[in-house]
């Protein structure tokens, strides 16, 4: 199959990542609903509730993290399922969605992008295709006319504890920025195509 036939790929197959197995996906997907029913109920209790009824048992793990979120979560005072978003680029269709779109209490409106998985030492690759992704999303929803800051949340096991980290995006900021993540998706797309080429 040629790369310029048109084919249609989530951003998430073009990053170099494992994934998730059932279990994890289950996980995650339990968590962004956890975190959804924590900031519209404003109660953690309630939040916990919610995981266990979506992932089927407690987890303290996830219990811990949720809890650690509330001062993130405390400066929200909107929050919605974010809309996904599609982008054609050599005429193959890219697909994204971010966790949310949130909005604080002055107004100002961010996507987020929320990771469950924790990153432990020697995780730098992760982290990089992490940004990467997100740098990109922020530019698919820039062009798709969501031009908001795109928040990368994610927890980092410092060799004590599991803390949450944040980093915003705003580059991509315009058209010239743009040329960069376009040369990698085109790159990443090429390889794609490649893979399918040679699959079974």
């Amino acid at each position: 199959m040629g790369f310029a036939k048109r084919l249609k790929y989530r951003l998430s197959d073009l990053i170099r990542l494992e994934k998730p197995d059932a279990w994890s996906s289950r996980y995650g997907k339990a968590f962004e609903k956890a975190v959804l029913t924590l900031i519209k109920a404003r109660d953690a209790v309630v939040a916990i509730r919610t995981f266990i009824e979506n992932y089927g048992e407690p987890h303290t793990g996830a219990f811990s993290k949720l809890v650690k979120l509330i001062p993130w979560a405390k400066k929200v005072v909107e929050i919605e399922p974010a809309p996904p978003v599609s982008f054609q680029i050599d005429g193959v269709t890219i697909t994204a969605q971010a966790d949310f779109i949130v909005k604080y209490a002055d107004g100002k409106r961010e996507l987020v992008e929320l990771k469950s998985h924790i990153l432990k030492r020697g995780e730098w690759k992760t982290k990089a295709e992490w940004s990467l992704a997100t740098k990109i999303m922020r530019m698919l929803y820039r062009k798709a006319g969501y031009d908001y800051p795109l928040r990368l949340i994610y927890f980092v096991d410092n060799g004590t504890s599991v803390t949450p980290e944040e980093e915003v995006f705003i580059y991509p900021n315009d058209e010239k920025d743009d040329e960069t993540l376009l040369s990698v998706l085109r790159e990443r797309l090429k390889k794609a195509a490649e893979g399918r080429q040679t699959s079974p």
